[in-house]
């Protein structure tokens, strides 16, 4: 056993402590002639972990309309098989604990060069 597999057995031990299954809904924007065009579609379930990064105070950000609260204080876990992304041209949404969450980041766990799990950092927007 290299040591990947520890870190894949530990990831997978993590999820466990407070398992959550969730299924994703992502919206893709993909390039069709010569507009985008935006494609969902439903991945999962996956079973994860989402814990709380730090002290649960909103922030507030300025948008072209004006100011809102945001909440990214939430993180997640996630081992090697599950299908997160985030980007300017995909958008993951998800529900859990009765609150939906928004995938702002996805961070790939890499181990001698293996992906063996992955972090996500969320934003809780409902």
């Amino acid at each position: 056993m290299n040591f990947a597999d520890v870190r894949r057995k530990q990831i997978k031990w993590a999820i466990q402590q407070n398992p959550v299954e969730i299924t994703i809904k992502r919206i893709e924007k993909v390039r069709s002639g010569g507009a985008y065009q935006e494609v969902e579609s439903d991945k999962g379930p996956f079973t994860v972990r989402i814990y709380s990064k730090r002290a649960l105070m909103p922030q507030e950000i300025s948008t072209y309309v004006g100011k809102k609260q945001v909440d990214t204080n939430y993180g997640m876990l996630a081992d090697e098989n599950a299908d997160i992304k985030a980007g300017p041209n995909v958008i993951d949404t998800f529900e859990a604990y009765g609150q939906t969450f928004q995938v702002v980041d996805v961070r790939p766990q890499v181990c001698q060069g293996e992906i063996v799990g992955y972090q996500a950092a969320l934003e809780r927007v409902k």
